[in-house]
Formats: C-alpha cells, structure tokens, sequence
C-alpha cells in the first residue's frame, strides 16, 4: 500500500473495485416448484442449464401469475449476465419488473449492468431514484442499506463527488471508522486528503497504524506530512512510535516534526538516548 501519488491512492481504493454482489440463488428450498430446478441451476453456476429451463417455462406458460414469471424472467437475465449478455440480461429484467414492481433481484441486475458498462452516473441516478420495497418474496434478494449507501459511494467516488461519497459512506456506517472494513478505512483516509479534512484524516490513519507495516505506516503518514498537517502527523508518529518501539525510522521522523512545531526539548529527548542514524 503505497500513497505517494494520486494514481496509487487510486489504484488501491476499496470503492474504485466494489461491485453490488449479484443474486446468489442459494434459497431453492425456499422457492415454488416451477422455479425450484433453475434456482439449483443457478446456484450451481449452470448458466446454459438455467437459461433452458427458463425459456423453457416462459415458452409453455408454466407460470401462470405474473408473480412466479417476473422471478424466472429475472432469474433468466442473471444467467444471460454471467454468459456476458449483458442486452439481453438488461431486457429480461427490465422486464420482469414491469410483471412484479415490488422486488429487488431485477434492480441489482440492472445496477451490474451499468457498472460492467461503466455508466457509473446511471447506476447512481437508478438506485437513488429507485423506491424500494421493504418486503420481499421468498424468491428476492434484498439490497440493504448498507449495501445502497457503500454501492452509491462506490459510483460517486468514480464521479469524483467527495462530498456524496462522504455521505453514503456515513450512512452505511453511522457507527463510523470502526465499523469499516479495513479497506473503506484507507478509502475514508484518501477521501480526507481530497476534501482537505486534516481531523478526518489522522482519525483514519489512527485506525489503521494497527494494521500496517513500518514502511506503510510511513507512506500514510509521509502523505499527512506533505498535506502540510504537521501537527496532525506528529501526533500519528508518537502513537505509531509507542506501537513499534525501538523504530529508528520513526524516531527520526518525529525528531523533525517536534523540531519543525518548535517542540525542541521533545526533540532533544528524543535525540538523548542514542544517537540518531542518517537515513537510508
């Protein structure tokens, strides 16, 4: 993990490669009879299998409620996605919604769709636009909050709308840092450098010196020095020199940052155990 230039921020970011998961039809006990063998299909990642037996249930009509063939219309579309046809698998679920409104499996279709096409814009004015039900059938897939809020993320952040991309991400996680996954904890970091947020930044940074390596912690906290936040980074470099006592690379560091906030007796204490090394 490396951050000393926007194209690594970039290529290690969590929302950068976050996708909302597609449908995993794990749930074939759960379903009616007609759908029951192209769920097991599906589950078993027969994409040809369910594509037959679900034009074969829509050519003779097994379904007769629009109910069961919107579910085996969308179950179709999921299998024409994972075959790469991803037209076709927008027309099957499109589709399905105009039989059965009231599910959430033909929206995440058509959310992957636009992300596979990269109209990242698209899938953001889609959900946010999309009033979804908060009760589902035995055959559906909800898509959480959670989910929402860190997919909307995810596509303002490849727009380059911080400040929405902040947002989402306080709503998926109105616990905060600590209940992000490591990854969306260095995305947190990134996004406090874009918006010029010092206090953000060194409260993501802090979650993470736990995690990470003498060297990575370096990177991160170099970023802070060079964001020109030396007060938050002196601070970050104390609690990453407590963590790994006896870092020679971290004692330098905060030599010249108690030297550079005028903190010259901390700096000479510092300097009083042994003498410092010159740098590699």
């Amino acid at each position: 993990m490396l951050y000393t230039s926007e194209s690594n921020l970039e290529r290690t970011s969590f929302l950068s490669h976050y996708t909302m998961s597609e449908p995993t039809f794990g749930n074939s006990d759960q379903v009616n009879a007609c759908l029951s063998p192209i769920w097991t299909a599906l589950a078993e990642n027969q994409w040809d299998e369910a594509r037959r037996l679900a034009r074969k249930a829509m050519e003779e009509h097994l379904p007769s409620n629009d109910h069961d063939r919107a579910a085996i219309l969308v179950a179709w579309a999921t299998a024409e996605l994972r075959r790469g046809a991803t037209d076709m698998a927008q027309h099957l679920a499109t589709k399905s919604l105009s039989l059965y409104t009231d599910q959430h499996m033909a929206h995440r279709i058509l959310l992957k769709v636009h992300t596979l096409r990269k109209a990242f814009e698209s899938a953001y004015l889609h959900l946010v636009n999309t009033p979804l039900t908060t009760t589902c059938a035995s055959w559906d897939q909800p898509i959480t909050e959670q989910e929402t809020h860190t997919a909307l993320a995810a596509w303002a952040w490849h727009m380059g709308e911080w400040g929405q991309v902040a947002e989402h991400l306080m709503a998926a996680f109105p616990a905060g840092l600590a209940a992000m996954p490591s990854g969306l904890r260095e995305d947190w970091f990134k996004l406090s450098l874009y918006r010029g947020m010092a206090d953000d930044a060194e409260a993501a940074a802090s979650s993470l010196l736990h995690i990470l390596s003498e060297s990575e912690t370096d990177d991160i906290l170099q970023t802070v020095v060079r964001s020109g936040w030396t007060r938050q980074a002196l601070s970050l470099y104390e609690s990453a020199y407590e963590h790994k006592q006896g870092s020679e690379l971290f004692r330098r560091r905060l030599v010249a940052l108690n030297i550079k906030e005028g903190k010259l007796a901390q700096a000479h204490l510092l300097t009083s155990s042994a003498p410092l090394k010159m740098a590699v």
